[in-house]
């Protein structure tokens, strides 16, 4: 939904759903993550951080096992979580449940 001429995290979703943007995102070395796509998925990419930045969103998570997992190639085992600064809420995001920490 835009509000006030800005293009929201959803509207951008929706958007590249109907160009089938899709995303592979799995750790490559233990200090790398590799993300990988055609054209149209990373401009899906760089919209939705864009869209992020702009919006009064605190945080946005999408994930191949969850929300937005359509946004994701199936070879794809990371999704996702977005946090802007300064943080607005007085504790800390605390970890979805089902996702595993390293």
């Amino acid at each position: 939904m835009r509000t006030k001429g800005k293009t929201s995290t959803n509207d951008i979703l929706e958007l590249y759903e109907t160009k089938g943007a899709k995303l592979t995102v799995r750790k490559l070395d233990k200090a790398t993550l590799l993300i990988e796509g055609d054209s149209t998925a990373f401009e899906f990419l760089g919209e939705l951080l864009i869209a992020h930045a702009r919006s009064n969103e605190h945080s946005l998570q999408i994930s191949p096992r969850g929300a937005g997992s359509n946004r994701f190639g199936e070879k794809s085992t990371l999704g996702f979580y977005f946090h802007k600064l300064p943080c607005s809420e007085e504790r800390p995001p605390r970890r979805i449940q089902g996702s595993k920490a390293d």
